[in-house]
């Protein structure tokens, strides 16, 4: 079995699987939303920040921008990527909620399960109800 070609196989947990291009989809974009959304928060709270007399963080001086910018893309990428935010999960339930992406197949499942067992506990409720044991 070679590796490299079953590397597609693979799934990272909390990820979407690979047979529902819809799901990733949507999943890639809620995740870039948070990025940038963190990105925004990054920026201007670095522009607020005035250390001394300097102008900021990195001063004015020739190549403060592209600091700042690196500085940003950076912090912002260790923040989304080691952090839950939670922007994305909320962005992903409410699609799911209101139907506009196909169910996660984990949900499915759960699903299954839980109508088997709701049929279990109407079952003992038509017979009396459960006695429970601790």
């Amino acid at each position: 079995m070679d590796p490299i070609r079953n590397m597609d196989r693979l799934r990272v947990a909390g990820a979407p699987a690979a047979g529902d291009p819809e799901r990733a989809r949507a999943a890639q974009t809620a995740a870039q939303f948070e990025q940038i959304f963190v990105r925004t928060m990054v920026q201007s709270l670095r522009s607020t920040a005035s250390l001394g007399e300097g102008g900021g963080m990195f001063g004015d001086g020739p190549g403060a921008d592209t600091f700042g910018d690196w500085f940003d893309a950076n912090l912002t990428e260790q923040i989304t990527r080691t952090s839950r935010i939670g922007i994305e999960e909320v962005l992903l339930a409410d699609l799911d909620r209101h139907g506009q992406i196909p169910k996660d197949l984990d949900a499915r499942t759960q699903a299954a399960r839980n109508a088997a067992n709701g049929g279990v506990l109407r079952a003992a409720q038509a017979q009396g109800g459960l006695d429970v044991v601790l």
